[in-house]
């Protein structure tokens, strides 16, 4: 039956062009059929999914892949110029799925000279021979494993001298949800390497505007591949440059005075040691991002693209919680102190730390993207394992050079006023700049709730505390290590509690749709609505008492109930009208609704499985 409800649906696919707007289609049996390029003779579209499996929490990519043939061009998105044309735009299909897409994300064009008329010509933004565009895919961290079809619907004009046709295609994405994230193979080579210099729309039309309408050169997008050796090195070094100045990496600037400050408060070689030390930092990120490129293309065929490590939901909340950490310690909430009788050696220390600055900084440049770090990291990728290396390296050397050039002039340490109240009211505005900084990247991570690792970042501060300050080097080394012990503990049983991706309860739920409710009721199914809100407490108790327990489950299966959920956290929702109105409650509340016009059992505030288990029984009889 499944079967031919598969072939059904793939017969109204291909007849139609796929689902319906505002539709998903999740497969039914086994691996689609569907073809996944739209092909004629001037226009070839093809979508690649970049990941065989994504788990949930974690983000994939689409590339829809343009192969344009010879003497032929495709508009951008911003077509650009005085002649009206129809620009490249792509929609995604489907509301019904757990997948949540992003903005499309287009890779660049190229200038296009067109002759209108006699003495006239219009210079526009196109796409010749291959061009990309890129839909980022999220997946909850609820949602259940499964394969779902992605439709994109292409359109733009594709044109010739003397002829322009409109299209309009349909392909199809498959993206798998699965246990772990395993990377694809095709994602390789061009594809994955136009990612990086991807934008929407409308940044691409901004940056025309402030280029007074011109579109970007070749050199930066499809054509970086073609450059010498020697001008992909230099590309790179210019790259890092840049990367100083950039907007993610501006808010670090005080982080890195203070690091001149801590220098200046010593001798001058200290200031040059730890200025190198500082710009080591910064180089032994990219060391590291040049390994784990080597490792993954050797070992999975996976190309590393520029921002990859903050798709990884882990590395976010990491990061996130080492720049909370930084900011409790300038704020004085515990400090790392050295044992009498190694301070003499004190005047070593501090590289380390220094180091660590740097790499922090080098770490939080990679939201940043620009054509030429684009055509840079793609460039590096597109080259031998060797030279690839050495292209990502290239990179870190000219983000690290002016750092290390500053080693050359001691003589900043005069310049700097000697340490008192204003240097510790800098360390606290410093505090602050980590602490919003900590808080975007908490924001942008999606594997676990934002509100569990806030929390958590208070926990570990709290550890910090007790770690620094409930003990000193003269406290007897049984109570020290106890103390020390017990706040370790704490803050890896906390992290292994709070930080862990959240599991879907036994009970599987329906988004709340009150049609849907009476067209169940009016078949003959009893439904089970759940009522809750997200600064419920007691909704939370009931989750996990009653709504993961697998005999509730069972229960619910064996009544062919239809169980819904009922998010009452906001006025403006159906389910708080229902609530209020029909039931006259606040949450927790679960109700039990029988087939027909028969009245529904209600359970208020804190219950027990047995409560809802006989409530489900009793709504099942006929």
């Amino acid at each position: 039956m499944a079967r031919l409800a598969t072939m059904a649906a793939l017969a109204w696919v291909l007849a139609t062009g796929g689902p319906a707007p505002g539709q998903y289609l999740p497969y039914l049996s086994g691996p689609p059929s569907l073809p996944t390029t739209a092909e004629d003779k001037e226009l070839a579209v093809r979508a690649v999914v970049s990941h065989e499996a994504v788990a949930p929490g974690g983000l994939a990519h689409v590339a829809v892949e343009l192969t344009v043939a010879e003497t032929y061009w495709v508009y951008g998105p911003v077509p650009g110029g005085t002649t009206p044309v129809e620009p490249l735009a792509i929609a995604v299909a489907g509301d019904a799925s757990p997948l949540k897409p992003g903005p499309v994300l287009f890779g660049p064009t190229v200038k296009h000279t067109t002759v209108i008329g006699e003495g006239l010509s219009d210079t526009q933004n196109v796409y010749e021979g291959r061009g990309y565009a890129y839909v980022p895919v999220s997946v909850p961290p609820d949602a259940r494993p499964g394969r779902y079809a992605l439709t994109l619907k292409v359109s733009g004009q594709v044109c010739a001298t003397g002829v322009c046709i409109p299209f309009d295609k349909t392909t199809v994405a498959e993206v798998v949800v699965g246990a772990a994230t395993a990377p694809a193979a095709a994602w390789a080579g061009p594809v994955a390497a136009g990612l990086g210099g991807a934008r929407t729309a409308d940044q691409w039309a901004a940056q025309f505007a402030r280029a007074g309408a011109a579109p970007p050169s070749g050199v930066w997008g499809d054509r970086a591949s073609d450059l010498s050796v020697i001008a992909g090195l230099s590309l790179g070094f210019l790259a890092g440059l840049i990367l100083n100045i950039m907007p993610c990496v501006l808010p670090i600037i005080p982080l890195r005075l203070l690091a001149l400050l801590n220098q200046a408060a010593g001798s001058r070689r200290r200031f040059v040691t730890l200025a190198l030390a500082f710009a080591g930092g910064i180089f032994l990120f990219f060391v590291a991002l040049a390994v784990l490129s080597a490792v993954l293309k050797v070992t999975l065929a996976y190309t590393l693209n520029w921002g990859d490590l903050f798709t990884v939901p882990g590395f976010v909340i990491a990061l996130g919680l080492l720049l909370v950490a930084m900011a409790a310690n300038l704020f004085g909430v515990f400090e790392v102190s050295v044992p009498q009788a190694i301070a003499s050696a004190h005047s070593r220390g501090g590289h380390v730390g220094a180091a660590g600055t740097g790499l922090v900084m080098a770490v939080l440049s990679t939201p940043c993207s620009f054509g030429i770090l684009a055509a840079a990291f793609g460039w590096a990728q597109g080259q031998s394992l060797a030279l690839g290396t050495a292209g990502i390296l290239m990179i870190g050397v000219g983000m690290a050079a002016p750092h290390a050039v500053l080693a050359a002039f001691p003589g900043v340490v005069g310049r700097i006023p000697a340490p008192g109240r204003w240097s510790e009211l800098f360390k606290h505005f410093v505090g602050f700049v980590l602490l919003a900084i900590a808080a975007w990247l908490l924001s942008i991570q999606t594997a676990v709730g934002m509100g569990w690792v806030l929390a958590y970042a208070v926990l570990l501060t709290a550890c910090l505390w007790a770690w620094g300050t409930w003990v000193r080097f003269d406290t007897p080394a049984r109570r020290r290590w106890v103390v020390r012990a017990l706040a370790v503990a704490a803050a890896v049983a906390g992290g292994w509690w709070m930080l862990s991706p959240p599991r879907p309860l036994a009970v599987t739920f329906e988004p709340f749709d009150p049609p849907a409710i009476e067209r169940a009721r009016a078949a003959g199914r009893p439904v089970l609505v759940k009522f809750t809100a997200g600064w419920c407490g007691e909704c939370k108790i009931i989750d996990w008492r009653v709504y993961n327990n697998a005999a509730v489950a069972r229960a619910v299966r064996d009544a062919n109930a239809v169980a819904m959920i009922g998010d009452a956290t906001s006025r403006d929702g159906a389910a708080w009208k229902m609530l209020r109105e029909r039931f006259g409650q606040g949450v927790p509340l679960t109700v039990v609704l029988p087939p027909g016009d028969a009245p529904p059992t209600v359970l208020a505030g804190l219950f027990g499985p047995e409560d809802l288990i006989a409530a489900l029984r009793a709504a099942a009889k006929p």
